[in-house]
């Protein structure tokens, strides 16, 4: 509309969406499909002054004299302040910390200073390219370059080399890692990836459409998976497993949203969406249905359950003007209240129940206080943001001690040694454990292939693995419990279990949706809608939510389990067929606080999703984990400093206990499991001694119903499945009572997703999504050096170019010449098209927008914001202050427009592997 100045998009749906300009051609007004309208106001300079979204909340910007950002005020939060020098932003200011940055001539930064006073250094070559960096624990991380301005050799902190090569259209073919093993990339004419090496020489192909979509892939046995596309569309339609099973998906034809999932029984899962394509509602394979309504800003205001006979659960969301989560009122009327600091963070959950959560953070967001009912965890950080010390809710202390790069090297108990730890390049070599020592070799792909336990230089016991060429594994020797031998279908899917000894053998089937049939059983399997309704003698009922609420077994069905859950479809009670009972309560984030077995109460304490402490009247326990994993690592039996003494695990391959050995390394307790984890033998040093609870990682074994509490809900190893379904819908798979995959390689320590790989398959590809995305996550702290590791580690796995291009080390005057003659930041004499040019302002803001788009795309269902020309999908999510940059200036090219702050990270994925991102950067 040339009058207003205005233009409205229609789209085939019927929707609209209008973007008014002012006179200079500026966005002022935007208004969204839904109604939700944006403001933009500017000064008489054309910065960007005030932004309004559409609930009324402003944002402002504040700038000097010369046109730089001084001021970032967002709604009901501290402002971010900045200050410059030599025209380069020199310190920024947010609350009581301040980051101090000084740089070299060119503004490319030579130190970073944390509010601590810690000191990052950089160094550089003549050419700009980052040379090596010094950590504030003097360890260091170098690059090598070629002139090219190709990353060929990295030098790690811990010492280790990798080492890359390229064909001449600068793709890379190898991968050469810290062990010297290499991995190799074979790419066809059009630059697609077609065949990937691994160091043992099995391959994975893949085929390519005209049009660039993938058709099929051959893994390592030569099984191919196929993909088929409709009507030209880029998004695929079928995909045809090895066996001959198919699912099917079906879009709209308005913005290609998914609408609807056929799986391999053919039954639907249907999904609605709002007009800026929000999930409106969705219907699942068993027909339970959930609703959701939402504010203008995309933010969950309502989402209604509707069960079975007219039930419905209705939870309501009341936010802030941040769109932070205030107040949770549950369908029995309840109320969650959550409180905020000054800076944004959760300080504060209050559900009403005698259990305030609170948590205290230092000067870089750090969590140091965190306050549970009875309890306090406190935490303590070193130079390089490494946890440092972690005192317990019984008061004993835990020291962490870390070699070069960050690798453990020693926890210390109450001032004594409890473990010590030697690791070569991410891999753990030996540990010491009391008098035994344990040591570990793995294969060329990293998995575990032995760990031998020895005691003064006498091998005690012994594990080797084997695996299969695309991994599965195929083998295990245990020098206490004989041999096992696994077998698979051609789905990946664990089928049959043979012992050397005298055990029987196991043997699985499975229906066309992967519901796991316990062959052992006599007797028919009835399955709907992934319901387990009967197998053998065992009749199971549901309630309109789909919550196992009754298991019938025995003579006429006489034997009963009755399960009670409340509205958040959590387990509150069970009776036995003998009458005893068992009640559960649950803190405000869903974590198991208290069980009471007829009478006798025990209560729990948490360390974030972990399950630190239990105390009883006759017991108190803390469980200490390996860093930053669900492994188990040590037991503390008896409450306070005095008291406290350790027991060790001693795990298999998946990180599940096989033995607990005391200092001088007896075993006082082990077990021997069946396939899906059910003990079928335990062992203790002596009667009632010490019988450790923990199982498969995440779960604890509750004696009272056989179950185990898997964070999130209850796994019943009998049946190898759960007894509700899973609280993230799609996000956990397309069978939402599915354990894992497989048992022999899989992991869900939070009981939330069946995607997540095995430690041996590198599990940081999984990132787990969250139960309600209208309440706050719990408080967990990425420090700085930590979120760039992690990006990094990003950077190699899926080959991108976010760091190289957008990374928030980039000297200011490479940014600028990109946007200037198309210069690459980071690679000298390399150009490209004149683009706009724009950085990262954080390692962490980089993470987290990184993170998110991953944890979209890694669904059963990815969930992009939209498509690029070229038909690769894309995830955007608002960060206010993630980014800056320089846009090109046609009038004056040589002077491009200079954006002091950008609020939205857009991270772009294949299209022809849509979980695995190409870029990232902020607009």
């Amino acid at each position: 509309n040339d009058d207003d100045a205005s233009v409205t998009v229609h789209y085939v749906d019927g929707t609209e969406e209008v973007y008014v300009h002012d006179e200079r051609a500026r966005l002022v007004r935007q208004v969204a499909a839904d109604g939700g309208e944006q403001l933009k106001a500017y000064d008489e300079q054309g910065r960007l002054v005030a932004e309004q979204d559409a609930l009324g909340a402003v944002t402002e910007y504040r700038y000097d004299d010369v046109g730089r950002l001084i001021a970032l005020i967002p709604p009901d939060e501290a402002p971010t302040s900045y200050e410059y020098r030599n025209g380069f932003l020199y310190k920024r200011c947010r609350g009581d910390a301040m980051w101090i940055y000084r740089r070299n001539a060119e503004g490319a930064v030579t130190e970073a200073v944390d509010p601590d006073g810690q000191v990052t250094h950089y160094y550089y070559n003549l050419r700009g390219q980052l040379l090596s960096l010094r950590y504030p624990d003097s360890s260091r991380h170098r690059w090598v370059w070629n002139e090219l301005g190709q990353l060929i050799e990295e030098t790690l902190p811990d010492g280790g080399v990798r080492r890359f090569s390229y064909d001449a259209l600068g793709r890379r073919i190898t991968t050469q890692d810290e062990f010297g093993v290499v991995s190799r990339q074979q790419w066809d004419a059009a630059g697609r990836l077609i065949l990937t090496t691994s160091p043992t020489g099995s391959t994975r192909a893949y085929s390519y459409g005209a049009y660039g979509q993938i058709t099929a892939e051959r893994d390592e046995l030569g099984r191919i998976t196929r993909y088929e596309y409709d009507d030209d569309l880029h998004l695929v339609s079928r995909r045809i497993n090895p066996d001959g099973t198919r699912v099917q998906y079906r879009y709209d034809h308005a913005r290609l949203l998914l609408t609807e999932i056929e799986n391999e029984s053919g039954e639907k899962y249907c999904l609605d969406y709002t007009p800026t394509g929000l999930i409106r509602q969705e219907t699942g394979f068993d027909g339970r249905r959930t609703a959701y309504a939402y504010d203008l800003n995309g933010h969950l205001l309502e989402k209604t359950e509707f069960g079975e006979q007219g039930l419905s659960l209705v939870t309501h969301y009341q936010r802030d003007k941040a769109g932070r989560l205030l107040v949770k009122t549950l369908p029995d009327g309840a109320k969650i209240r959550y409180d905020y600091d000054r800076l944004g963070r959760l300080v504060a959950v209050d559900d009403g129940q005698n259990h305030p959560l609170a948590f205290e953070y230092d000067r870089q967001d750090r969590l140091i206080t965190e306050h549970q009912g009875w309890g306090t965890l406190r935490y303590a950080y070193d130079a390089c943001g490494q946890l440092k010390r972690l005192r317990l809710p019984d008061n004993s202390k835990l020291d962490y001690h870390y070699a070069k790069g960050g690798a453990l090297s020693a926890i210390d108990l109450n001032g004594t040694p409890l473990t010590r730890h030697v690791y070569q390049s991410g891999r753990e070599q030996q540990r010491q454990q009391g008098l035994l020592l344990s040591e570990y070799s793995y294969d060329d792909q990293g998995r575990l292939l032995a760990h031998a336990v020895g005691h003064r230089h006498a091998s005690l016991y012994r594990r080797d693995y084997a695996y299969s060429a695309n991994g599965n594994l195929e083998h295990i020797a245990d020098s206490r419990h004989g041999q096992r031998t696994y077998g698979y279908d051609a789905l990946d899917r664990l089928i049959r279990v043979r012992h050397s000894r005298d055990e029987l053998p196991e043997s699985f089937a499975h229906d066309l949706a992967g519901n796991l049939l316990m062959q052992d059983r006599p007797g028919p399997a009835q399955i709907k809608g992934n319901r387990l309704l009967m197998q053998g003698d065992r009749h199971y009922d549901y309630d309109a939510f789909g919550n196992l609420i009754r298991e019938r077994r025995g003579h006429g069905q006489t034997l009963v389990t009755e399960y009670r859950y409340d509205c958040q479809h959590r387990l509150i009670g069970l009776t036995r067929p003998d009458g005893q009972t068992a009640t559960y309560h649950y803190d405000a984030f869903g974590r198991r606080i208290r069980k009471t077995i007829d009478g006798a109460v025990t209560e729990f304490f948490w360390q974030g999703e972990h399950l630190v402490a239990e105390s009883s009247a006759t017991q108190y326990r803390s469980f200490l984990y390996e860093p930053g994993t669900f492994r188990p690592l040590a037991m503390l039996d008896g409450k306070g400093p005095k008291k406290a003494c350790p027991f060790y695990y001693q795990l298999d391959h998946l990180g599940t206990p096989q033995e607990l050995t005391d200092y001088s390394g007896e075993i006082v307790w082990s077990a021997q499991y069946d396939a899906y984890g059910k003990v079928a033998a335990v062992t203790l040093a002596g009667e009632d001694y010490l019988d450790q609870p923990l199982r498969f990682q995440g779960q604890y074994f509750d004696v009272e119903s056989g179950l185990h509490y898997n964070r999130h809900r209850y796994y019943d190893p009998r049946l190898g499945r759960y007894l509700t379904p899973d609280p993230v819908k799609l996000a956990g798979g397309l069978n939402q009572y599915q354990y894992v995959p497989n048992p022999t390689g899989w992991v869900d320590p939070l009981g939330l997703t069946s995607n997540c790989p095995p430690p041996n398959k590198n599990n940081k590809n999984c990132q787990l999504p969250t139960v309600d995305k209208g309440a706050p996550i719990l408080p967990r702290p990425l420090p700085e050096a930590d979120a760039k590791r992690e990006v990094l580690a990003w950077e190699r796995r899926y080959r991108m170019h976010s760091v190289e291009k957008h990374g928030p080390e980039i000297p200011d005057a490479a940014l600028k010449q990109r946007s200037i003659d198309g210069s690459h930041p980071t690679k000298k004499g390399r150009r490209e098209a004149i683009n706009a040019s724009s950085q990262f302002t954080s390692w962490t803001l980089q993470h987290q927008a990184i993170a998110y788009a991953l944890s979209k795309m890694n669904k059963a269902v990815p969930e992009p914001t939209g498509h690029d020309a070229a038909g690769n999908p894309y995830v955007r999510v608002q960060i206010p202050g993630v980014g800056r940059g320089y846009k090109p200036n046609s009038k004056d090219p040589a002077n491009p427009k200079y954006i002091e702050v950008m609020n939205e990270a857009e991270i772009r994925f294949r299209k022809n592997d849509v979980k695995r991102p190409f870029t990232a950067f902020t607009r």
